[in-house]
């Protein structure tokens, strides 16, 4: 089988701290890999933007092609319907060979679901999609159309899912918002979690020893990671920082917070939303616990998973939560929002807990019930962290999505 990704802004090999880079990028680059480790030959498709070469190895037999689309330099994803048609149209007209002996067309997010789409009528091949986010989801936190462009967003993923042969849930409760507000039929719809390298997480020394190797002196280091963007909750989080850092000083301990800060050159988004977070932090008396840092390299990533007492994801809503994979790897607790994918993660009580960012007092106490746990009920909750994340390998999950592809490809030829 030969595999065709169609993504148009999220780059498999963007860099952490690139606009648009994250989870989904990580998320096709591994999945790309594990693919053509098991036979099966991938080329992504992804936009050609800030000086990156045209063609791009991801891994042997794993491959990106990279196509104009829209303006010169960063184009936000919101901002991609208009363009879309000039990307299917340079895809269709420059690689029209490789895709027409392509078995399956696998779009990621709605602007890849519309280009693969596209493709699959011009070509006569099977579709599959996974949304990796949903705009009705996303819609609900943050109703800004004006910003989001929901009136273009909405329609296009539910045209493409209901003409998607196959449609990938990260979770359960991504396949019940699929079934129940976009009315996709149960039957089209695989659930397949994303994964993590989970060899590449396990800690190799105490976290005290990882925290040494962040300069961080605290007693207790609770991190957080991600794009700076208003639905990673930084803000909520904040607002919930008064209350552990009294709860943790009243206990005798001190305790440092990890925050991102964005990258080096960052947009003008970005600039205020750090503005906001700064300004919030300074006004509740908590900058003093704050390590703020810029995009980490993979060395200091893996000792900041490892370094963590607790790993936290403040989302308003997160499709799947790779991130909590990656701390669990590292035998590292979690606290995540309780809208999206952490839901089918986090088992309460065992590996972390789940609660609603926005609520001050339920996201502080679920915090504080892993920072002040005592020493026995702390190496529980690590090693079933820890356990948690062996479930999640990339092998594991792009089994699952090659049987996908199989059935797909099996149902789709009755029609030859």
């Amino acid at each position: 089988m030969r595999i065709a990704f169609f993504s148009p802004h999220s780059d498999p090999l963007a860099r952490p701290g690139e606009p648009d880079s994250g989870g989904q990028c990580v998320y096709e680059a591994r999945l790309a890999e594990a693919l053509a480790g098991m036979g099966y030959p991938v080329r992504d498709y992804t936009r050609l933007a800030a000086g990156k070469p045209v063609a791009e190895a991801i891994a042997p037999h794993a491959d990106i092609r990279r196509f104009p689309m829209g303006p010169e330099g960063f184009l936000r994803k919101e901002e991609m319907g208009p363009h879309l048609a000039e990307f299917s149209r340079h895809v269709l007209a420059d690689d029209r060979t490789w895709l027409a002996e392509t078995d399956i067309f696998h779009g990621h997010y709605w602007d890849g679901g519309v280009a693969a789409l596209e493709a699959s009528l011009a070509l006569g091949k099977p579709l599959v999609f996974t949304s990796h986010s949903l705009g009705m989801l996303k819609r609900d936190g943050l109703p800004d159309n004006s910003l989001y462009h929901y009136d273009v967003r909405i329609p296009a993923e539910t045209r493409v899912m209901r003409a998607a042969d196959a449609v990938i849930a990260l979770s359960s409760i991504e396949k019940e918002a699929l079934t129940d507000r976009y009315g996709i039929a149960a039957e089209n719809i695989h659930i397949v979690p994303g994964g993590v390298e989970v060899q590449k997480r396990v800690p190799s020394m105490s976290k005290a020893e990882h925290k040494a190797k962040l300069g961080i002196e605290s007693d207790l280091m609770v991190f957080a990671v991600g794009r700076l963007d208003a639905r990673k909750g930084f803000l909520e989080w904040i607002d919930a920082m008064p209350a552990v850092a009294r709860a943790v000083a009243a206990a005798g301990r001190s305790v440092c917070f990890m925050m991102p800060k964005g990258p080096k050159e960052p947009s003008e988004e970005e600039t205020g939303l750090l503005r906001r977070l700064q300004q919030k932090a300074r006004e509740l008396e908590v900058e003093e616990h704050i390590h703020w840092f810029h995009r980490l390299s993979d060395d200091e990533l893996y000792h900041a998973y490892c370094a963590a007492d607790l790993f936290v994801c403040p989302s308003l809503y997160e499709p799947f939560g790779l991130v909590l994979v990656e701390a669990m790897a590292a035998g590292t607790p979690v606290v995540a929002t309780c809208f999206g994918g952490p839901v089918d993660i986090v088992e309460p009580g065992r590996d972390g807990f789940l609660a609603d960012p926005r609520d001050n007092n339920a996201w502080s106490d679920a915090v504080l019930k892993v920072l002040l746990a005592s020493p026995a009920e702390r190496q529980a909750l690590n090693e079933a962290a820890l356990a948690k994340a062996r479930r999640y390998s990339w092998d594991a999950v792009a089994t699952e999505i090659g049987r996908v592809y199989a059935q797909t490809l099996q149902a789709y030829r009755r029609f030859d």
